[in-house]
């Protein structure tokens, strides 16, 4: 069978088969050539696994005919495979490289939903061009004893808005599959069916953490003035599970209440991981006080909660609590310091690079490490500072001081990853380096690269060098 044809609106879309002929690419050029008013040439590969490198030189012939009258052109539904074939081939950066879903038929997209890389595209597809036929095939997929193609069914009913569905999509509630539950609740929150709310409720309490987290968002869309108190005995529960979800749903809602609910519970929240899940859920509210209490736990005694504080510090964008943020760099504990500095490198202007470099001598390593990430986020040239920490003794720090200068300067990154690829004994460094010239490529690395390659001892620095070689 020859290549199918499409021409509409100065288009010419180019349907491929497998094994097509030579001499089909050969009037396939010819075609182009002949053609008038022609702005796209779509070459669709749909029906391509693979292909022989004669018909890539085929496919550069039909690129430079189109390019001879001005036309774009782009390859459309290109398989893993024939992407493998243009990679290795050097040929990837000459064509543009898009996805096509008109070329299929409907049965085609839905098999795409068993394709983790697919399913979403090809579930956007089907709800953007929803009608009556792709209506009955879903539905027909809803009977099937399929999970997954049953659960994209159900996003793609719900993403078309098909509120004449919503029994269907109910039904599918009662599914022993995790996923296809978890789909009928996400959709039926995005069609606003409170009269689900209460058997949603149940769901919270699920062990399958997806489907309670599900709940949770529909809760939120779905409720209404009592929700937040219903939810917020949630978090009386014994299970840590389902006070956790309680929290995010909390947040979800978003309201006066259950902030004031969050807030309470703070301090009475004995474990550490729910405690977080809290703090982080307080950080979602637009509220005056909520940077005072972000702060306040910086001192918590649980790590993963100063974790979670700084973040919310960054989260909120408090630029007007930098001092305060600032004074905790040198915290006694070092964690603290820690957190601090990572948040300030999120928020931080040039104001802040003196403090921090002025502090620097006096804290802990750890909190030199995020000194110098977060230098390397603020807009503002440390470059100077940052190469008088190259001989510190902590092979961590020199590793994270040439990857922020990188960064920063990239000609002073790679005048210490020259020096140091040859003199440095930690591997770690020695690998950074060698990362460091591969990206920056600078004149003669590739024999800096061979020498280091006799010389050195260590195994993963030995293959990442033999693998940038063998590149060449």
């Amino acid at each position: 069978m020859g290549a199918e044809l499409q021409k509409d609106n100065g288009c010419l879309k180019i349907i491929l088969e497998q094994d097509e002929p030579i001499a089909s690419f050969n009037n396939l050029v010819k075609t182009i050539a002949g053609e008038q008013g022609l702005n796209r040439v779509i070459l669709d590969l749909k029906n391509c696994f693979y292909l022989q490198s004669k018909a890539l030189a085929s496919i550069l012939a039909m690129k430079k005919e189109a390019q001879k009258k001005k036309s774009e052109f782009i390859l459309v539904n290109v398989s893993e495979e024939v992407f493998q074939l243009l990679e290795m081939t050097n040929l990837l950066p000459l064509f543009t490289i898009s996805d096509d879903y008109s070329s299929y038929e409907i049965d085609e997209l839905i098999e795409k939903f068993l394709d983790a890389e697919e399913a979403d595209k090809a579930s956007d597809f089907l709800a953007e061009n929803y009608n009556d036929e792709i209506r009955k095939r879903l539905f027909e997929v809803l009977d099937m004893d399929d999970a997954l193609l049953e659960e994209y069914a159900v996003l793609t009913i719900g993403k078309a808005h098909d509120f004449d569905a919503v029994d269907k999509i109910a039904a599918c509630l009662e599914s022993d599959a995790g996923v296809v539950v978890r789909a009928a609740i996400l959709v039926l929150g995005w069609m606003g069916e409170t009269e689900y709310k209460q058997r949603i409720y149940d769901f919270l309490k699920s062990d399958i953490v997806d489907v309670a987290e599900a709940a949770a968002g529909s809760i939120a869309l779905l409720a209404d003035d009592s929700d937040a108190e219903i939810i917020g005995s949630l978090l009386s529960n014994d299970s840590k599970r389902l006070r956790k979800v309680a929290a995010q749903a909390l947040s979800l809602i978003n309201d006066e209440k259950s902030f004031e609910i969050l807030v309470n519970h703070l301090e009475k929240e004995q474990d550490e991981d729910v405690r977080a899940q809290v703090v982080k859920s307080v950080a979602s509210f637009n509220r005056q006080n909520v940077a005072d209490l972000l702060l306040k736990y910086f001192d918590d005694s649980s790590l993963k909660v100063r974790e979670v504080a700084a973040g919310g510090l960054v989260r909120i964008k408090a630029k007007d609590r930098i001092g305060e943020i600032m004074a905790r760099v040198n915290d006694n504990d070092s964690w603290v310091g820690y957190f601090a500095a990572k948040a300030l490198g999120e928020i931080c202007t040039a104001d802040c690079v003196e403090p921090l470099k002025k502090v620097y001598p006096d804290v802990e390593d750890n909190v030199k490490l995020a000194i110098i990430e977060a230098l390397g986020k603020i807009d503002f040239d440390t470059s100077d500072f940052l190469l008088s920490l190259i001989d510190d003794e902590n092979e961590d720090i020199r590793k994270e001081v040439i990857g922020t200068l990188q960064r920063l300067n990239s000609s002073m990154a790679v005048e210490a990853a020259v020096k140091l690829i040859e003199k440095d004994d930690s591997w770690l460094v020695r690998f950074k380096c060698v990362e460091i010239l591969d990206n920056s490529k600078p004149k003669s690395y590739m024999e800096l690269l061979k020498k280091r390659l006799e010389s050195e001892d260590n195994r993963y620095v030995r293959e990442k060098i033999q693998s940038i070689l063998e590149a060449i």
